[in-house]
């Protein structure tokens, strides 16, 4: 590639690799590159060169930008990225698998003008892989009991931690499906899922949720067990032991569970 080239031969480079539709320049000077990536509703993924004297000169690295589109169509479908604990973990970890950046909502990375095509393809990549974060919000129908709880604390955009141990009485180690640390009071929520189509795994796991709440008995914090009560599979004096030593919320009363998140 030349040491100098402008944005005549940039375009014209560019505009004859199958994953470029189109290449322009908008107003302000910017390189617009139209990708054959696609956001989930099948528009365009665009990405811009950073206008700079001398575009593609071999001295210094390129700015290569989506200037925002990929959290501005998010935040079409009221997705906010980075709001949640659990839609920015994801984020997060999309952005450092392709090595980009976000800066006020952009994305973007670096690259040299002898590797601007593998930029464009890393960068759209991460877009349409940040714009898949349209499907959390599907995870409660499609995905497991658990997931969706996660949801539901997830929405409150209180920070939280999955799988997480506390110190129970005795120095017993006590698992967690959720530590949820609130303002005013920290929440251990456990979940009674109703998947198996066995009463005897019920038992199992209502047994598993009461041994937990009961060794965090002297813990400084609420304990909840979320209840999927949409399958009559667990019995009501299993239910009944875990309500001495937890708030049992059924999950179809969620607007409970939420009011209960908030609160705290």
């Amino acid at each position: 590639m030349k040491i100098m080239m402008g944005m005549n031969e940039a375009i014209a480079i560019l505009s004859h690799t199958p994953l470029i539709e189109t290449v322009d320049t908008v107003p302000k000077g910017h390189l617009r590159i139209a990708t054959a990536f696609r956001y989930p509703d099948g528009s365009t993924v665009d990405l811009f060169v950073v206008n700079r004297r001398d575009l593609l000169s071999e001295i210094g690295p390129l700015t290569l930008t989506d200037f925002g589109n990929t959290f501005l169509w998010l935040d079409q479908l009221d997705i906010r990225p980075l709001k949640s604990v659990r839609r920015k973990r994801l984020t997060e970890d999309v952005l450092n698998t392709y090595g980009v950046t976000h800066d006020k909502g952009a994305l973007s990375c670096m690259v040299n003008a002898d590797d601007l095509l593998a930029g464009i393809i890393r960068l759209g990549q991460a877009c349409i892989r940040v714009a898949d974060l349209t499907f959390t919000q599907r995870i409660a129908a499609q995905g497991s009991f658990t997931e969706e709880v996660e949801s539901l604390i997830d929405d409150t955009g209180l920070d939280y931690e999955p799988n997480a141990k506390l110190p129970g009485r005795g120095n017993v180690i006590v698992p967690v499906d959720f530590l949820i640390r609130a303002p005013r009071l920290d929440m251990a929520v456990f979940t009674l899922p109703a998947e198996s189509s066995y009463p005897s795994a019920a038992k199992t796991r209502a047994n598993e949720v009461f041994a937990r709440c009961y060794d965090l008995r002297d813990w400084q914090g609420q304990r909840i067990a979320a209840l999927d009560d949409r399958r009559a599979l667990y019995r009501e004096d299993d239910i009944g032991r875990i309500r001495d030593v937890a708030t049992v919320i059924p999950i179809s009363e969620a607007g409970a569970l939420r009011q209960l998140l908030s609160a705290a």
